[in-house]
This record gives C-alpha cells, sequence and structure tokens, in this order.
C-alpha cells in the first residue's frame, strides 16, 4: 500500500482533466459525458484512489446548503383524455407535489408530457422528449393496465408509479397495499367488529396487482367461517351489484375505495354510518375529513420516485433494467367517525 495515498489531483493528472471535473465524474454527475466518466473511472482505478468519506460528508453537507443548480427537466408521462384530466389531477395531485417539490429540490424541472394527442406515435413521442433535452421519465398512474405507453424504453431512465404499466418492465414506487390491507383490518378488529366486507372496482383490483384481494382472501382464511363474508369486485362501479352483495352477506364493516359512492350506496339502502354498518378507506385523503382509513401518502410515494429516477439518471441507467427495482410506500392508519366501536355484546360474541 502506498505511503502517500492517491489525491483527486493525481487521478487528474493521469486522465487530462481538471480535478473539479474528476469530482464530478465520480459523483456520477450527469454533466460530465459517459466516455469522460469512464476515463476517469479508469485513471482513479489505476492509481487505487478512494474517496475521503469525511472530505465526502463535508462537500455533500457545502452542496446541500445553497440552491440547486439547474442540471435537467424530467418529465411526467401521463396519458388522459381531456374528459378525464380533472379526475387526474384530483386523485394525484398529491403525488405530482410531492414529485415536482423534490426534483426541484435536486435542481431538475419537472414537466407533464400527456401522450393521449392525435396522431401521437412511440416514435414521435421519443423524438420529441429527446429534442427537449429529456432523458428521465416518471410514468404517472394509468386509468386501466389496458392502456399501454409506448416509447422507445432505449433512451430513458424510468420510474413508473404503481403497477399500472403492467406491460412494461420498469423500476416502480408503489404504496404497499398487502400491508395496508392488513393495517385496515388489525384496526376493524380492535374496534371490537368481525366481519370486514372488501369492495373494490374490477378495474382498481387489476391496477394494484390484486394485492389488496390477497391480503384480504388471507385475513379471511384466519377467520372462523361465521366471520367470513366473500369481497366484491365491482364491474363499472354497479351501485346494483353492491346492494346485492351489502343485503346478502350484511358486512358489518365496509372496506374500500370512493367512499363518497359507497357512502350513498348505504344511504339509499337505509343504512345509518356508523350507526348500523362502518365505513372504512383504504384510500383516505385529506378530503375525506371524518373518514377512518389508510393516508397511502403521495406526498412521499412522488419523492421517493423522484430519488429513484434521479440516481439512475447519474449513473446513466438508461434502457429497461435486466431486474428492475420495487419500492413500496406503507400507508398510515387515520381515525374517523366512520368507524366506532363495537357494542360490549357484540365483542363478546
Amino acid at each position: 500500500m502506498p505511503s502517500n495515498p492517491c489525491t483527486m489531483t493525481d487521478v487528474a493528472a493521469r486522465a487530462g482533466v481538471h480535478p473539479a471535473t474528476v469530482s464530478r465524474a465520480l459523483r456520477d454527475d450527469p454533466r460530465i459525458t459517459p466516455a469522460q466518466r469512464a476515463k476517469i473511472h479508469r485513471a482513479a482505478a489505476q492509481l487505487g484512489y478512494r474517496t475521503n468519506p469525511l472530505v465526502a460528508a463535508l462537500m455533500s453537507a457545502r452542496r446541500a446548503g445553497r440552491r440547486p443548480v439547474y442540471q435537467a427537466t424530467l418529465a411526467c408521462i401521463t396519458r388522459y383524455p381531456a374528459e378525464r384530466a380533472a379526475a387526474f389531477a384530483r386523485d394525484f395531485g398529491r403525488l405530482l407535489t410531492g414529485a415536482r417539490e423534490r426534483a426541484a429540490a435536486q435542481g431538475y424541472r419537472f414537466e407533464e408530457f400527456n401522450l393521449d394527442q392525435p396522431g401521437l406515435t412511440a416514435r414521435r413521442a421519443t423524438e420529441i422528449l429527446l429534442s427537449r433535452g429529456i432523458h428521465g421519465l416518471l410514468v404517472a398512474p394509468l386509468h386501466s393496465t389496458h392502456e399501454p405507453v409506448e416509447l422507445d424504453w432505449r433512451e430513458f431512465s424510468s420510474v413508473a408509479i404503481g403497477y399500472s404499466l403492467s406491460h412494461v418492465p420498469v423500476s416502480r414506487v408503489s404504496h404497499n397495499q398487502f400491508t395496508a390491507l392488513g393495517l385496515a383490518s388489525r384496526h376493524c378488529r380492535a374496534a371490537g367488529w368481525k366481519r370486514i366486507g372488501l369492495v373494490v372496482p374490477r378495474r382498481v383490483h387489476e391496477k394494484v396487482e390484486k394485492r389488496w384481494m390477497a391480503a384480504c382472501l388471507l385475513d379471511q382464511s384466519e377467520q372462523p367461517a361465521a366471520h367470513r363474508v366473500p369481497p366484491l369486485l365491482l364491474d363499472d362501479e354497479s351501485e346494483a351489484e353492491f346492494a346485492r352483495w351489502f343485503l346478502r352477506h350484511e358486512p358489518e364493516i365496509v372496506v374500500g375505495i370512493h367512499l363518497p359512492a359507497i357512502l350513498g350506496w348505504l344511504k339509499r339502502l337505509g343504512r345509518r354510518v356508523p350507526e348500523e354498518v362502518n365505513v372504512v378507506g383504504l384510500d383516505r385523503r385529506p378530503e375525506d375529513r371524518g373518514i377512518a382509513g389508510i393516508d397511502q401518502d403521495y406526498d412521499s410515494i412522488g419523492a421517493t420516485a423522484i430519488d429513484l429516477l434521479v440516481g439512475m439518471t447519474h449513473r446513466n441507467e438508461r434502457g429497461l433494467p435486466a431486474k428492475p427495482v420495487t419500492v413500496l410506500i406503507d400507508g398510515t392508519w387515520v381515525n374517523g367517525r366512520t368507524l366506532r366501536a363495537a357494542p360490549e355484546g357484540t365483542k363478546r360474541a
């Protein structure tokens, strides 16, 4: 082992570049070309250069203390026709806010790019993105798994939100639906209730890779037969289908999404919430005041997706990965008046 450790200046001399260029290249800064980075990494390896962790930590802290310098633009890929634009903004506004704020904190501009344009082919969309210097894509949740996104994925670093982009093996960040259903069930049972009925639209069931259903069936299998309620997959969110299911099985708690619709259906069935039936949401939003359920924390999902995407762009990882990475974000339980404690006699029974 050499008595005098190799310095960044030594690496710069070997590679024929400025020491600042070496610093950026060793951090995989995208402003340094891939060829230049490879040359500097080879020089560092030949000289046995090792980063000083204390200096690296100091420089990282100094960089974090000043306004980030613009690095590049990241695209948020959506595919929503005009008539769904308002619903998309309502459902995923927090997700995009979290992504946009995290991107800005790291020096990136974040722009939405809607592929639902007449005559916009995969080739043309790819050309437009590349002409704007965009190589990092965040694919927002799609309306269904049957609406594919067509691009030349070889040109981009790509991260998807959720599982709706099912036909492309990209890395992704998602809410952990499986653990969320278990968390909701535990709170329902802790309140003294036994018969829990899951209601999910079939389209959403497919978008989440059936994870709510899988957790529900596991939970039901561990309960006595008298406490089990068959889950309901709704086609086209049919009120009549819900009414037939509810009147046949009479669950003590309805667990699901799209809660305003479910509350309206129960009201028209003459059931009072929570006096006669409880309601728990698996996708509780801040505007759902008073409703008990799971907050999926869309802000964190969006921010984490940007962290994953920025890391990929810094490492120049483009194209579809051989082993995609999936990051799961756990939700949190929020109390609400739609879930009340069961009467003592019900608990004993």
